[in-house]
């Protein structure tokens, strides 16, 4: 790829000779290990998958929706550390963010946000446990001990409710079992770039109703971008800094089932310089791109993704903490279960906004967060025709924000073009929701093969803002970190006089499925799903008034056919789903250049229109062998969407939505060889991910090719799995790819954000 080009290629810019290379490496690869000795009994069919897509405990193939599911197993074989790593084996999903970790923008099916702001909430929902996290600075984590990862697709707003209309994403960690004795797990790795990382968990029965279970994990790696800046002070940049644990305690006394957990964790990292765009580009070029524009100082950036000219150290440290319970009581044919939970977070955000070499443009920010959330469900659990689960939720959180961009490189009255000084502008804001909400689903079977599901649930959603903006004296913090008290010791106006705005909704949501198992083994199904996601503030809000708005919600009605399936023998899986949707007012955010400076909106989209199709397929030919390939197809455009109601040349009605590649693909090989008492298996996983663009104005200097990722591993394996080594190689090709980018072009540059380099390294694993 050439990378910054913006001028959007059907194909990649590759010679047959390179895509040659790279498959007959790949398949080098695996015929060393498939033309080995006759297979042996590893694995005799495809596992059976349980559950909980429908908050019950049901076999993957028995639920007619689209989910994908990760469970430990896998998380170990793809060497999956972050949730930002499920992007790799799951099409249609995109997962990326231009501040390290946190607030990442996460789209499923071309539906998600392209927010840095973390008071906004995303269309994928993301649940730990069942539990909303409603603080998306937090999203990005390290993987703790878990049992499996379920990825629900479509609306999800009967049974999981707000902020779900793309789908759900549930983490689920493993439980404390009295039944399971003493044991222990742990997990090494050193790799490039200095990576160490260690996972630890360990269980234990108190007695015969009682069990503890504690875990940690911590993520280190050195960085892999080099400063370039002499005058920084900093060698290099991008690196990894996590731990977290959990501590859980469950018992079981007579017919409850009590779970009680803590947990907490620290991000120390790097955000990731991104590479500067200039805006100011010599004749004849007529799309900004990498290395051949400058800024508005003169600074021209370096084609090399692995260099940074940035100033200081960027970063985002986050604390987070938390408690949670978990009560079940087993009844006569029914189970009730009140689930609760409180988790809170504080932030502080130091970063070199421009990428550049001038001191220019500088970011901070400080947050306190909270939140509490209480569901009680009551489920059926006969094995009758009817099945049926209602309840009640509620939720709130609490959010107190101070940020602040000192445009110091802009020289007097940068931003106004007033004052005789250095510029800064800095917003507080105090937000509030409140959220409740009844609901309830039943399915029953018609015949022995046909199935109707149907829910509702009605939702009360309160948002509420107190938000003020200034511009301040920066002189003299060009470098340093500027706090609120500093910042308004040198208050020079009011942009946004402090403004109370406060929005309610009451709606309705559901879905209606039918099933229906044409065989044993095939089942098909029909479902519509109505899907609403509350209105957002625009936390970008900072130069007028008529910005500190609350958006409209959202609403998605979603159509899906689909089918899953295996053969008798269970060696062959196959699953695929095609699906529209219709979608009104979709919350967008936008970069949007103004006269002086770059505006931060967050607007309503009258009409987007969603189709596409999902497939996948799994095979085990023989014991030995593992193969599984999937694919998503999708089309994802705005129909109806004016950004300036009063400026007919902000339509960006025909434009593709953001991070929405038409073709997603994904597919693992996986072969065990008998070593003596060992297993030796190989494995070679990859991904492709089709061409898009970074925003939805579809600017072309944010857009990327289609791109390939591969990745390869060894593992030695002891008898029972007690112990192994794994030698493993991620992005084998080394390819050079973006993940997003972000445009501030009133301000001189567009920044754009690489993916991982080719890493490698050796894990070791034990269990006890």
């Amino acid at each position: 790829m050439t990378l910054g080009t913006g001028a959007p290629q059907r194909g990649r810019r590759r010679t047959v000779r390179r895509i040659n290379t790279k498959l007959a490496v790949a398949a080098a690869v695996l015929a060393v290990f498939t033309m080995t000795a006759e297979s042996f009994a590893a694995q005799t069919v495809i596992d059976e998958i349980v559950v909980t897509a429908q908050k019950r405990a049901e076999t993957l193939g028995e639920v007619p929706q689209a989910v994908s599911v990760f469970t430990a197993e896998d998380v170990a074989r793809f060497g999956y550390t972050t949730s930002a790593d499920l992007v790799r084996q799951t099409p249609n999903l995109m997962w990326h963010s231009i501040l390290g970790m946190a607030t990442p923008h996460i789209f499923l099916r071309g539906i998600g946000s392209t927010t840095f702001n973390g008071n906004q909430a995303n269309a994928v929902g993301l649940h730990v446990d069942g539990v909303y996290q409603g603080a998306t600075i937090t999203y990005g984590f390290g993987l703790l001990d878990l049992e499996r990862v379920e990825i629900l697709k479509g609306p999800q707003g009967t049974l999981f409710g707000r902020n779900t209309t793309a789908g759900v994403i549930n983490f689920i960690p493993r439980k404390p079992d009295p039944a399971a004795g003493a044991n222990a797990q742990v997990r090494a790795t050193y790799g490039r770039f200095n990576e160490a990382n260690v996972e630890a968990a360990a269980g234990f029965a108190i007695d015969d109703e009682t069990a503890v279970r504690i875990a940690a994990v911590t993520l280190n790696r050195g960085g892999y971008v080099a400063n370039k800046n002499p005058t920084s002070g900093i060698k290099d940049q991008g690196a990894t800094d996590i731990w977290s644990a959990r501590g859980q305690v469950r018992t079981l006394p007579g017919d409850f089932d009590i779970l009680l957990n803590v947990h907490g964790g620290k991000n120390r990292s790097d955000i990731i310089p991104g590479k500067q765009v200039g805006v100011v580009c010599p004749a004849g070029v007529t799309v900004p791109r990498l290395g051949a524009c400058t800024d508005f100082f003169g600074f021209r950036d370096t084609v090399n993704t692995r260099e940074s000219f940035t100033n200081f150290h960027s970063y985002d440290f986050i604390d987070t903490w938390g408690a949670g319970a978990t009560v079940t009581w087993h009844g006569e044919g029914f189970d009730v279960v009140a689930q609760g939970g409180f988790d809170g977070n504080k932030r502080k955000l130091n970063n070199d906004s421009d990428a550049g070499a001038a001191l220019a443009l500088k970011a901070n920010t400080v947050s306190k967060y909270h939140q509490f959330s209480q569901e009680v469900r009551a489920l059926s659990t006969g094995d009758g025709p009817l099945s049926w689960i209602f309840g009640a939720n509620y939720y709130e959180d609490d959010l107190q924000a101070f940020q602040n961009y000192a445009a110091n490189g802009y020289g007097p009255g940068g931003l106004s073009r007033v004052f005789p000084v250095e510029e800064g502008i800095a917003s507080s804001m105090h937000q509030e929701t409140l959220s409740y909400a009844v609901f309830g689903e039943s399915a029953y079977a018609i015949t022995s093969r046909l199935k109707f599901t149907g829910g509702v649930r009605w939702t009360y959603d309160r948002r509420r803002a107190d938000r003020r903006a200034f511009l301040f004296n920066a002189t003299g913090y060009a470098v340093n970190f500027i706090d609120r008290p500093t910042a308004l010791s040198r208050l020079l106006v009011d942009t946004i006089p402090r403004t109370m705005v406060g929005r309610s909704w009451r709606e309705w949501t559901g879905r209606a499925n039918l099933a229906y198992d044409l065989t044993d083994e095939l089942m098909v199904y029909a479902n519509y799903a109505h899907g609403f996601k509350g209105g957002d503030f625009n936390g970008g809000a900072l130069f007028a008034p008529a910005e500190a708005t609350i958006v409209n919600p959202e609403f998605l009605d979603s159509y899906e056919v689909g089918f899953k399936g295996q053969t008798p023998d269970r060696r062959l899986g196959f699953e695929g789903a095609a699906f529209y949707y219709d979608f009104t007012d979709q919350q967008v955010s936008q970069n949007v250049p103004g006269a002086t400076v770059t505006l931060q909106s967050l607007a309503n989209a009258a009409k987007t229109r969603v189709y596409g199709a999902e497939f996948s397929v799994t095979a085990q030919p023989v014991d030995a062998l593992f193969l599984q390939a999937k694919a998503g197809l999708l089309d994802a455009k705005f129909k109806e969407f004016l950004l300036d109601p009063g400026n007919p040349a902000t339509s960006f009605a025909g434009n593709r939505t953001a991070s929405s590649p038409r073709l997603t693909l994904a597919g693992t090989a996986r072969y065990d060889v008998p070593v003596g008492a060992y297993t030796l298996s190989a494995q070679l996983d990859g991904s492709y991910t089709g061409s898009h663009f970074f925003s939805v104005d579809n600017n072309p200097a944010l857009y990327e090719n289609g791109y390939w990722l591969a990745n390869t591993s060894l593992v030695l394996h002891s008898p029972g799995d007690r112990y192994s080594a794994t030698v493993w190689v991620k992005n084998l090709f080394s390819e050079n790819y973006l993940v997003t980018g972000l445009a501030n072009t009133s301000l001189g540059f567009i920044e754009l954000f690489p993916g991982m380099p080719r890493t490698f390294g050796l894990t070791v694993a034990a269990s006890f």
